[in-house]
């Protein structure tokens, strides 16, 4: 009979007074010589404590601003889709740029690949030529994901 009464009250009291608990406990604010910050429940030397209450409601109304209230520079559509225009013609201009060094990196290690005068001394050229491709066909890739969004 004890151990029901202790399981109900177990059961109705400890969701009421837990929260309060955690509210009432300490927490700490620690910055370290490299400016890691932690946050704990036990003291440290030189920690400052912090009011859980007072971290909730700059919390929530900082959460509940819309973010319209900010003083953020505002633009028409106008304006944006111009910069929208601008910004795709430079970015197609790159493309066509690495397209065409790409294709002359191409060239020229074909070139060296082909010349039996170049096959002996041209060990490290030819690496940096491979290494120059793959850097103007990642380039290209990426430029034209951007394009396509």
């Amino acid at each position: 009979m004890k151990t029901k009464i202790f399981l109900i009250l177990l059961i109705f009291i400890l969701p009421i007074g837990f929260p309060q608990a955690i509210a009432s406990s300490e927490i700490y604010r620690y910055v370290d010589k490299d400016g890691n910050i932690t946050f704990t429940n036990r003291r440290i030397p030189n920690a400052e404590k912090i009011s859980i209450a007072s971290f909730s409601r700059n919390t929530k109304s900082s959460q509940s601003k819309p973010s319209s209230n900010l003083n953020f520079p505002r633009v028409t559509d106008t304006t944006q889709k111009g910069r929208d225009v601008m910004r795709r013609e430079i970015l197609q201009k790159e493309l066509i740029t690495e397209e065409k060094l790409f294709s002359e990196a191409q060239s020229f290690l074909d070139e060296i690949r082909s010349k039996p005068e170049f096959k002996n001394n041209s060990q490290e050229k030819t690496v940096q030529l491979q290494n120059k491709l793959l850097l103007h066909q990642r380039n290209v890739a990426a430029l034209k994901k951007e394009l396509n969004r």
